[in-house]
């Protein structure tokens, strides 16, 4: 069976379903209707990726350590950090919701149609915060860090063009350090919660 008629039977079997969130879910137009466990899921492994940035710049290439302010990722403060807290944070919000989100609906099933309509309403606002906001934040504070792995002349070209340079210290004095801890330890709560709120859908 091919992905297309997966797909369309996964449509079907949810339209016809006795269940009123799953139809509501299905037929809504919205880019983020995604069942919960799989935004949890993404939203965890983007945790993990703004956590990721801490190794990569253990791996910068001695060229790059006139644009830093020390060759410690856990002591440097560089200004893209602050970018990637905002990130994390967006994105951990956003995950509170959804669980919150996803309790409801095991705690009032079988859901109304009206109650299915208001829960797929804030998991579409959690989408949006998490991947519109989150994500994108998250996205420039990694590419912005592993720039740092193609040497000075990759961080000079991207400083003389774009007349800043991300590596820079911030006067927030927020450390890449704290931003990875704090990204690695939320990214195994939202996987956790993944596998839970995915455990209690299936007893649905």
């Amino acid at each position: 069976m091919s992905p297309e008629q997966q797909r369309s039977d996964g449509i079907t079997d949810a339209v016809l379903s006795d269940s009123a969130y799953e139809r509501v879910r299905v037929l809504r137009d919205s880019l983020f209707a995604q069942p919960i466990p799989w935004k949890l899921r993404v939203q965890g492994l983007l945790l993990a990726v703004l956590a990721a940035t801490v190794p990569l710049y253990w791996l910068y290439p001695d060229s790059v350590a006139s644009y830093l302010t020390t060759t410690d990722p856990m002591t440097a403060t560089p200004r893209v950090a602050l970018l990637g807290a905002f990130g994390g944070t967006m994105v951990l919000f956003s995950a509170v919701l959804l669980v919150g989100a996803a309790l409801y609906r095991v705690e009032h099933a079988p859901l109304t149609e009206q109650q299915a309509y208001q829960v797929l309403t804030v998991e579409d606002f959690a989408g949006g915060v998490s991947l519109a906001m989150g994500g994108f934040a998250i996205a420039i504070t990694t590419g912005s860090i592993a720039m740092g792995l193609f040497g000075g002349d990759a961080v000079g070209s991207y400083v003389a063009t774009m007349g800043q340079n991300p590596l820079a210290g911030s006067v927030y004095g927020l450390s890449l350090g704290s931003v990875g801890i704090g990204a690695l330890s939320a990214s195994a709560v939202v996987l956790v919660a993944h596998w839970y709120v995915d455990r209690r859908f299936r007893r649905l």
